[in-house]
Formats: structure tokens, C-alpha cells, sequence
């Protein structure tokens, strides 16, 4: 008997150990034996209420906004972004139901559907000046788009990707069905979108602009703006560049804005509304290109220095004439602009015959004379001209494709009048002509000259550069007559 006893109660000693352990290795403590999973919600971090059920909370809220649904077309609207849900063990049985959490935040926070958020992100550069030494600082700008369908954003891309470029010309660079260029002409090498674009798939807040369309959205990425955009009656007289000038814009923004007309040449009628808003892309549309042209290469003047006439005073003993060259040269647009030149070769069809001029060295003061010097070497191309640019009035003529540290040669004969770093022109260079004209020359990565002193024409002043409000190797040339500014190709016309 009493060894029955003995094993009955080794048996009990043993169930509980078995017990003991068991409840060691579970992850509940036995406290929690007899709690129910709940779920607490918070709103904004902080806890608004339990409920039983995530998904009954989710669905009532899916349910009372099928105005929502109606709206944007969509299946399901979810909860907002700053309710959280989480799963709790509790012995509170205060339980608040899927209607209570509802109107405790519909009119606090914006409910969710999904959808996709579009992010692009733009390098912006900036200028600064230490000690005299250029310093190019880089900053990003993003913007953020909340669009229900991704394809919408790829069809409106493709729309603005037209503006800039030839419909017919990118088709057949899509294709690979580009003509080979036999005489001159250009190529598409390549068209991409410059900035950094990130797609998606979020719960985007109803409270914030949902993109439903790609008309909308191709609107927004062209101008930057949902607002109607500002138009003009054309009246009698008027033509594609007069309008634009009027609006402080340039022929080629104004184009953009106004696709279905053919080019500046094209035939505007009485009547007629044209766009005059100015563009503000989203987004930077690059193309690169492969172009060849024939080009006009500018003569030399050869100066022979006469002590017989006085300094200013000059006789044309030889008259120049321009020559004729095969420009091959890549190129780099963006949104239509163009900002960077490679020229690959240049081949002379027909040399130039250089000017050769007596001139008067009888006194230090230098007089400008009606024979203008191209300030640069041949070769070059013009990348931006003398006129109203993105808003604001560009006030020369910039001369690029010939690298930095190519040699900029005074066009005129005058006196140096500034010479030195300012600004948003960086290393500038001012002639005064003394006949009531002054040139300006500037971005040079180096100058030669100094102020006060005099200068001939062709006479190198410094080296093209990137200094200063610059994006690539260019020369900045302007061109003033009694100190009102004027388009300095005029000099050459």
C-alpha cells in the first residue's frame, strides 16, 4: 500500500513539473491565462479607443465613405495614415465600437485610397564666391505627386517629352528609323528625363491633390500649375514673335505653350486665342543630339599700325570676307534649351580672307570703329540669344561649343573699364569703346586685361569659362549703346 501511495505521488510531482515547464517557455505569462486579443487604435500616437475587430473598424470605414468610392473610382477607401491598429492582451473588456473610432476621426485626419506617390527630385545649382574662386554648390528639389493610375504619369511624361522635341523626329528615334545624315542635318543619340523620379504604390490622403487623368497631369508637369493659363486674341498685324515678345517670352517657350501652330513663320488669324502663360516644367526633358551644319567662319582683321593717323582713325586696305565650314558637334538640350556643345570636328570648305586695316597709334586713347571683330574662335554655336528668357530678360548673345579656355578677343578697340569678378557674370570683362558703345564679356575662367588700360580689336582679353551664374563654358556677350542695351548680334548685321 504504501508503495502505491509512493508512486501515485511521484506521478502528480511529475505532471507538475511537466506543467511548470511548459508554462516557463511560453511566451504568456500565466497571469495572462483568461485575457482576450483586442486591438488598440491611435490616432496621431496617441490611443483613441479599443476595438475587437481590425478588420469590422476597416470595413466601416470602407463603408461610410462611398463617396469617396464615387469620386475617384475606386473600390475601397482605407483608414488614414496617422491610425495605427495594434494587437493587445488585455482584461479591459471597455470596448469601443467600429462607429465610435469613425466619428471620433473623420473630420480630424484624411482618409486613404490607394494609388501611387510620384517623387522628383532636381539638382538645383547654386553659385558661390570664396576668395575669388568659383565654388558650384549642388541642392535638390523635390516635388510630390499623388497619382491613381502610374500609366496616366508615363503618357503625360511622353506628352511634354513633344513639346520639346519634333513628333515625327522622336518617333523615328524610337523606332531606330532615322535617316543617315548624308550633307547636314541632325540625329537623336539619346532623350531621357534628367531628374530622379521614384514610383510608388501608397495610400495617398484624399485631403491632398489626386492626380485621376493624364491631361491633367501632363498640364501640371508643363507649367507647374493646375491654373487656367493665360491667353491672347490676336489681332491684326500680329505674328508668333511679336506676341511673344509682348508677354516676355521667348519664341521658343511660346511655341511650346502653343504646339498646333507650325513654327514662328506660322499664320495667325484675326481672332485667334494663343497661350502667353510662361512654362514651368516639373521635370527636365534631355536630348541629345548629333548635329552637322555648314557654318559661316568668321575672317580675321589683320591691324597695321600707322603713326601717321591718329589712334581711332583707320583705312581698310584689303576688305575680309567669311569663309565656309563643316561643323560636326553633339549637343544637349534640356526642356529646349540648349546647355552644353562638343564640337567633334571642323572641316573648311572655304578658307576666309582676312581684313587688313591701317590704324592710327598717334595717342593712348582708343576709338571704336565700325568694323566689329567676332569675339571668338570659329567653330562656335550659339546657344542662347538676346531677349526674354523663362521671365526674365536675357541681355546678350551666349557663344559655346569651344570648350574652356578658349581665347575671347575684344571686338572693338577701346578702353578696358572694368576687369575683374562680379557677381552673376563672374570674371567679366567691360570695354568702352569711346564712340558711345561698350561690350561685355563674361563667365571667363581668366582674364588678361586690366582696367584702364587700352585695347585693339581682336586683341585677346581672356579665356571662355563657367564662372560665376553659368551652367558650361560659354561667353556671355552683350553690347550697350549710350548705355541702353541692345542685341549685340546688331553689331554684325
Amino acid at each position: 500500500m504504501d508503495k502505491a501511495k509512493t508512486i501515485i505521488i511521484s506521478i502528480i510531482v511529475l505532471l507538475f513539473s511537466v506543467v511548470m515547464i511548459l508554462l516557463e517557455n511560453s511566451n504568456t505569462p500565466i497571469a495572462y491565462y483568461g485575457a482576450q486579443n483586442v486591438y488598440r487604435v491611435y490616432l496621431n500616437g496617441k490611443s483613441i479607443g479599443l476595438v475587437k475587430s481590425k478588420e469590422d473598424l476597416e470595413n466601416y470605414i470602407d463603408k461610410e465613405q462611398q463617396s469617396i468610392k464615387d469620386e475617384y473610382n475606386v473600390d475601397k477607401v482605407y483608414r488614414p495614415k496617422s491610425l495605427e491598429i495594434k494587437e493587445e492582451l488585455t482584461y479591459n473588456t471597455d470596448i469601443t465600437s467600429a462607429k465610435d473610432i469613425y466619428e471620433t476621426i473623420k473630420d480630424k485626419e484624411s482618409f486613404t485610397i490607394k494609388g501611387y506617390k510620384i517623387t522628383i527630385s532636381t539638382e538645383l545649382q547654386q553659385e558661390n564666391k570664396n576668395d575669388e574662386k568659383e565654388k558650384k554648390e549642388v541642392e535638390k528639389e523635390e516635388k510630390v505627386l499623388y497619382v491613381l493610375n502610374k500609366e496616366d504619369f508615363i503618357h503625360a511624361v511622353d506628352t511634354v517629352v513633344l513639346a520639346f522635341i519634333d513628333e515625327k523626329q522622336y518617333e523615328d528615334y524610337l523606332n531606330n528609323t532615322q535617316a543617315e545624315i548624308k550633307d547636314v542635318g541632325s540625329l537623336i543619340e539619346n532623350v531621357y528625363i534628367g531628374d530622379t523620379v521614384t514610383i510608388k504604390e501608397d495610400y495617398l490622403p484624399i485631403k491632398e491633390h489626386i492626380f485621376t487623368n493624364e491631361k491633367d497631369l501632363a498640364k501640371y508637369i508643363l507649367y507647374g500649375t493646375l491654373d487656367n493659363q493665360k491667353t491672347y486674341k490676336v489681332r491684326s498685324g500680329d505674328t508668333p514673335e511679336k506676341i511673344a515678345k509682348e508677354n516676355k517670352l521667348n519664341i521658343n517657350e511660346f511655341l511650346v505653350a502653343n504646339r498646333d501652330l507650325s513654327g514662328k513663320d506660322a499664320l495667325l488669324y484675326e481672332g485667334q486665342e494663343v497661350v502667353v502663360s510662361l512654362i514651368n516644367p516639373i521635370i527636365t526633358v534631355v536630348e541629345e543630339e548629333h548635329v552637322v551644319e555648314r557654318q559661316e567662319t568668321k575672317y580675321q582683321t589683320e591691324v597695321i599700325e600707322d603713326s601717321s593717323m591718329y589712334k581711332g582713325q583707320s583705312v581698310v586696305v584689303q576688305y575680309g570676307s567669311n569663309g565656309e565650314s563643316i561643323v560636326t558637334k553633339k549637343t544637349q538640350k534640356e526642356n529646349g534649351q540648349i546647355t552644353d556643345v562638343f564640337n567633334v570636328s571642323n572641316v573648311v570648305v572655304k578658307e576666309p580672307i582676312n581684313e587688313i586695316v591701317k590704324a592710327g597709334n598717334k595717342s593712348s586713347y582708343i576709338v571704336g570703329n565700325g568694323n566689329w571683330g567676332w569675339p571668338t574662335i570659329n567653330g562656335y554655336t550659339l546657344t542662347d540669344f538676346f531677349g526674354w528668357r523663362w521671365g526674365t530678360m536675357h541681355n546678350g548673345t551666349d557663344i559655346a561649343g569651344l570648350g574652356c579656355n578658349s581665347p575671347i578677343y575684344a571686338a572693338n578697340g577701346g578702353t578696358v573699364v572694368t576687369a575683374g569678378y562680379q557677381g552673376a557674370y563672374g570674371n567679366v570683362v567691360i570695354i568702352n569703346h569711346n564712340n558711345g558703345y561698350k561690350t561685355v564679356y563674361a563667365h571667363l575662367n581668366g582674364i588678361y586685361v586690366s582696367a584702364g588700360q587700352g585695347i585693339e580689336r581682336g586683341e585677346v582679353l581672356g579665356i571662355m569659362g563657367n564662372t560665376g551664374r553659368s551652367y558650361g563654358c560659354h561667353l556671355h556677350f552683350e553690347a550697350y549703346y549710350n548705355d541702353q542695351v541692345f542685341d549685340s548680334m546688331d553689331l554684325y548685321r
